[in-house]
Formats: structure tokens, C-alpha cells, sequence
């Protein structure tokens, strides 16, 4: 039976024991990162936790509603086996719940798809390299002649980066938005599941990025860059050199997106491959 639970009934000890367990876990359904991105979350239970949907449910002027938390690129349905149905468990949430906007990893027909990209990392990183276009090989050549480092940095330095080269062209990332990414970054890295990497020329920080590293799966969950590394080639040099040295367990690296052709051909370059996640829109 799947019932309805309150953010203060969820055992979640217990959460975060399936979210690892069962094999489609991702790490924005563990309760800690929940907790950070979409506060009172509540969730679908069934069975003493043989299946989990989280809800990440707001309230506005007493109304309740579903909306995407940032930097929560997907959730939806977590069960032990694939035998579970996702449509009844949509069907369970409330009458009274307005879904306003979910995303999900589940498939579900009829509903708006959406592009990521992964890349298949579980070779060793000249096998991997195998898979980039010319542009990136030329691109990891040209950084040789700049003597880059790449060392880890302060997750609020990457956020400053961000702020100076992109941060105006981003409407919804203010300064509530900042300060939710920076708690994330650092409970991630608390829980020794992630890092921030950043890439150094002159000793001046020029790129930098958050790589999520769990479930055996990396994911590139922030990023910034300045005008200097697009030209010489960082961006390129430090997703390499992730893979190369950085990497741990992880099997797949998922760049997260994107529905941006830029952003999606750079992926793409690596020899990513398209895969789609599900969008619940009701208006």
C-alpha cells in the first residue's frame, strides 16, 4: 500500500538506506540533500520502504504545490525491483497538490522529455579518450603550452567564479539560491561524496567544478569558468583530468544535461551519450 508521509514522520535513516541500496538510487534522493534544497519535503511510501517517491512540496498563501528544487536535476520513483508502477504512485499524490513542475528518471509516457548526457568512464582513461572529438584533443593539447594546475578549492570560490562570469544571465540563482548551493557543496563534501576541483593558471582561479561522487556515479553538479579558460582550453582539461585521477568507482560521469546546443555539443564531445529524464508539468 502507498501512503502519504509528512517530513516528520520519514525515517530517514531508513530513506538514505534504500536511496544506496536500490539499484536506481541517485544522490538527490538521499534525505540529507533533500533536506537542503527542498525543506519539509514529504514523500510516497510503500511497504515499509520497498518503494520511495520524495514530494518536494511547498506552500504559497495555503496553497500546496510540487516544484523542482535547483540543483536537483531528477527524482522520482526509488523501489527495490523495476516491477514497480510510477503511475499509481503519481496517482497517490493528493488531489490538492498542485504539480507546478517534477522531474523525474522514470520513464512516463506522454510526458515532456528532457536531454542529459553520460559518459561511460568504467575504462581506463585511454580508453576513454578514445571517445572525444578532435576539438577536444585539440583543445587538451593547447592547455600543455599554459602550465594549468588543477588542486581542490574552496566550494565558495567556485561560486564566486560563477557570480563574475555567468551570474547576471541566471534570474533564478540569488542570493537565497547561492546560499543553498553553498550548504549542498558543503554537506556533499562532509559526507565525503564530492569535491571541488579547480584549475589554476598563474595562481589565479580561471575554472573550477563540483563533482559528485556516489552510487557509482559522478556528477557535474556545478561549474564555472572565466573568458581565459574557455580560450585555452580548461573546461576540457579539467573534466579529463577528473576522469583520469579523480574518479574513484564511478562508472558513468552524467554532465547533468543539457537542453542548451552549446552545453550539450561540449558534452557531447566527450563522447557522452543522450539520454532523457521526464518532466510533469500541470498547469
Amino acid at each position: 500500500m502507498i501512503k502519504l508521509y509528512a517530513n516528520n514522520e520519514i525515517d530517514k535513516r531508513k530513506w538514505d538506506s534504500c536511496v544506496a541500496d536500490f539499484q536506481n538510487g541517485l544522490i538527490y534522493a538521499y534525505a540529507w540533500y533533500l533536506d537542503i534544497v527542498s525543506p519539509n519535503w514529504s514523500a510516497l511510501i510503500k511497504d515499509d520502504y520497498k518503494a520511495i517517491f520524495p514530494l518536494p512540496i511547498k506552500k504559497k498563501l495555503g496553497i500546496s504545490y510540487i516544484s523542482q528544487p535547483l540543483f536537483t536535476q531528477k527524482l522520482g520513483l526509488f523501489s527495490v525491483n523495476d516491477l514497480e508502477d510510477v503511475k499509481s504512485f503519481l496517482k497517490a499524490i493528493p488531489k490538492k497538490v498542485w504539480i507546478r513542475s517534477l522531474q523525474i528518471h522514470n520513464q512516463l509516457d506522454n510526458a515532456k522529455t528532457k536531454d542529459n548526457f553520460e559518459l561511460d568512464i568504467s575504462d581506463d582513461v585511454e580508453e576513454v579518450r578514445k571517445k572525444y572529438s578532435q576539438n577536444v584533443k585539440r583543445n587538451l593539447k593547447k592547455t600543455v603550452q599554459h602550465d594549468l594546475q588543477i588542486k581542490k578549492c574552496e566550494s565558495s570560490a567556485l561560486i564566486q567564479l560563477f557570480k563574475e562570469n555567468k551570474g547576471k544571465e541566471v534570474a533564478e540563482l540569488n542570493s537565497k539560491a547561492y546560499s543553498t548551493l553553498l550548504e549542498l557543496l558543503d554537506k556533499i563534501q562532509q559526507k565525503e561524496k564530492g569535491n571541488c576541483l579547480g584549475v589554476y593558471k598563474e595562481g589565479k582561479l580561471i575554472s573550477a567544478a563540483f563533482f559528485t561522487n556516489c552510487l557509482k556515479k559522478s556528477v557535474f553538479l556545478f561549474s564555472a569558468s572565466n573568458k581565459t579558460a574557455k580560450e585555452i582550453g580548461a573546461n576540457h582539461f579539467l573534466i579529463d583530468t577528473y576522469i583520469k585521477n579523480f574518479k574513484k568507482d564511478s562508472l558513468i560521469l552524467d554532465f547533468e544535461g543539457s537542453m542548451i546546443p552549446s552545453l550539450a555539443r561540449f558534452y557531447a564531445s566527450f563522447g557522452a551519450e543522450k539520454k532523457c529524464y521526464y518532466l510533469i508539468e500541470k498547469i
